[in-house]
């Protein structure tokens, strides 16, 4: 059990487009696996979709694939994000 507050997203089992509706701010969770499936890759097939243009009109919505810099496991401390990133600016 875990110790502290997760949230949980139920993938879109065997998927392997994204919706043409969502709204900014959606979340997605696809993956092409059946569901009880055991991935055997080794990083793991799920990817994490963030809607960023809403489907209106007949238009499609678009999606953005969020991009992970990293992966941990309960056996190794989570690694220190990256440095490589532009300086944040007030604006």
């Amino acid at each position: 059990m875990a110790s502290s507050d997760q949230i949980n997203f139920k993938p879109e089992f065997q998927q392997s487009t994204v919706p043409c509706e969502g709204e900014v701010g959606d979340l997605l969770v696809l993956s092409p696996l059946k569901e009880g499936e055991f991935d055997t890759s080794p990083q793991g097939r799920a990817s994490l979709w963030f809607c960023i243009k809403a489907g209106i009109d007949g238009r499609p919505a678009i999606w953005a694939r969020v991009q992970f810099d990293g992966v941990a496991t309960c056996d190794v401390p989570v690694p220190d994000p990256p440095q490589n990133r532009p300086p944040l600016r007030r604006g």
